[in-house]
C-alpha cells in the first residue's frame, strides 16, 4: 500500500500538490487570525502587566488571571477601534478630499505639470517639450482593467484578477475571511496558553523531544525578531508621518494628509519605502504648486535625515541585527519569492536566518577548536588561548 501511494504520488506531484495547495487554503483564515493574534499580542502584553502590576500594589482590587486576560483582551481593542475612529473621522475624509480635488483639477494639474518639465529642460539645455495634450493623453490612456491586473500581480491574486467583476466579487469574500479570522484572533489571544500547550503537545507528538526543543528555540528567536522588527517599525513609521505632516502643515504644502500616509505605509518597506514617498509626493506637489516643489524635496530630504540619523537608530536600534548588505539581499531574495509580502517580512526573515547560521557556524568552529579573524585563523585550546596559527 505505502509502495503503491508512493508512485502515485511520484507520477502525478503537479496533482497532487494542487490538491495538497487546495486543502491547505481552506484553513486560509485560521493563517490570517495567527498573524493577527501575533500583532495584537504585542501591544496586549505590555497592557496585561501594567494590568497585573496595578492589581498586585492594590489593596482593594485582586484581579485574577482570567479577568486580567479578558480586560487586557478589551483594553487592546479599544485602543485598536480608537484608532480606527481616529482615521475615518479625520484622516480618511482628507485624503478623500485631496483624491477628490486631484481628480477635479486634471486640466489644471496637466497645465501646470507639462509647463513646468519644459521649462526645466529647457533650464537644462535638453531640447524636449512637454505639451498639455502629451499629459492628457497619458491620462486617457490609463486603463483600469490593466491597474487592476498590475495589482493583482503585485499582490500575487489569480490570473482574473484584471477582471473587475472578479475584482468586485473577491471583496465581499475578503470581508468575510478578515472579519472571520479578527474573531479567530480574539479567540487565540484570549487562551493562547492553552493554545500553545496543544501545538507543543502535537509537535512532541509529531517529533521527538529533542528536535522539539530545537524547533521551539527557533520559534522563541523567530519571535524576538518579529517582535522587534513590528514594534521598532510601527513606531518609526508613525513617527515619520506625523513629522512629514506637521512639516507640511506648517509650510503650507499641499496634500500634506494623502503624502503623510504615503509616508507612514512605504515606511514598512526597507531602504526604498521613503524613495517612493518623495517621487510621490514630488509628482502631487510639481502639480499643485510646482513653486513650491524645490521647498518640499528640501524638507522631505531633511526630515528624512533625521528621521534615519536621529530617531531610527533610538527606536530600532539594532534589535534587527543584520547590516544593511544583508537587508538588501533579504528583500531582493524573499521580494523575488513572496512579492509585496516577501519584501515586508524579508528583514525579519533574514535576521533570523543570519543568527541561526551564525549560531550553527561558530558552533562548528568552537568544536573545531579554531578561532577566525579578518587577519588570522590559529587552532585554540579549552581556555581560548590561542595554540597554533594557520593562517
Amino acid at each position: 500500500m505505502y509502495a503503491i501511494i508512493f508512485a502515485y504520488v511520484i507520477f502525478n506531484i503537479p496533482t497532487v500538490y494542487s490538491w495538497l495547495i487546495n486543502i491547505l487554503r481552506l484553513a486560509t483564515p485560521f493563517y490570517i487570525a495567527i498573524v493577527i493574534a501575533f500583532i495584537l499580542n504585542i501591544p496586549m502584553r505590555n497592557i496585561e502587566n501594567f494590568y497585573r502590576k496595578l492589581s498586585k500594589n492594590s489593596k482593594k482590587v485582586k484581579l485574577s488571571k482570567d479577568a486580567l486576560r479578558a480586560l487586557s483582551v478589551a483594553s487592546t481593542l479599544a485602543i485598536i477601534f480608537f484608532i480606527v475612529f481616529l482615521f475615518s473621522t479625520f484622516i480618511i475624509p482628507r485624503i478623500g478630499q485631496s483624491i477628490l480635488m486631484i481628480f477635479s483639477n486634471l486640466d489644471n494639474y496637466a497645465v501646470r505639470f507639462s509647463a513646468w518639465v519644459t521649462d526645466v529642460s529647457h533650464s537644462l539645455k535638453i531640447n524636449y517639450t512637454l505639451t498639455t495634450k502629451d499629459v492628457k493623453d497619458f491620462y486617457n490612456s490609463i486603463n483600469l482593467n490593466t491597474l487592476l491586473q498590475t495589482l493583482g500581480n503585485i499582490f500575487g491574486t489569480s490570473e482574473h484578477s484584471g477582471d473587475i467583476s472578479y475584482f468586485v466579487n473577491s471583496i465581499g469574500g475578503t470581508a468575510i475571511t478578515a472579519i472571520t479570522s479578527f474573531f479567530m484572533a480574539i479567540y487565540i489571544l484570549s487562551n493562547k496558553e492553552k493554545h500553545m500547550t496543544q501545538f507543543r503537545k502535537i509537535l512532541v507528538y509529531l517529533i521527538n523531544e529533542d528536535h522539539a526543543v530545537r524547533v521551539l528555540q527557533v520559534c522563541d528567536e523567530a519571535n524576538h525578531y518579529f517582535n522587534s522588527f513590528i514594534t521598532g517599525a510601527v513606531t518609526e513609521a508613525a513617527v515619520f508621518m506625523t513629522l512629514i505632516y506637521i512639516i507640511m502643515r506648517l509650510f503650507s504644502l499641499p496634500f500634506p494628509e494623502l503624502i503623510a500616509i504615503c509616508g507612514f505605509m512605504f515606511s514598512f518597506i526597507p531602504m526604498f519605502g521613503s524613495f517612493l514617498t518623495l517621487l510621490i509626493g514630488t509628482i502631487l506637489v510639481s502639480a499643485a504648486a510646482s513653486s513650491k516643489l524645490l521647498l518640499f524635496v528640501i524638507l522631505f530630504i531633511s526630515v528624512q535625515q533625521f528621521e534615519g540619523n536621529f530617531i531610527y537608530p533610538r527606536i530600532v536600534g539594532s534589535k534587527v541585527g543584520i547590516g544593511g548588505l544583508f537587508v538588501l539581499l533579504g528583500i531582493t531574495i524573499f521580494g523575488k519569492l513572496f512579492g509585496f509580502v516577501g519584501v515586508l517580512i524579508g528583514v525579519p526573515l533574514t535576521a533570523l536566518i543570519y543568527a541561526l547560521l551564525t549560531r550553527i557556524i561558530n558552533f562548528h568552529l568552537y568544536q573545531k577548536h579554531l578561532h577566525v579573524t579578518s587577519e588570522r585563523i590559529t587552532r585554540i585550546d579549552d581556555d581560548g588561548n590561542d595554540i597554533e596559527t594557520l593562517y
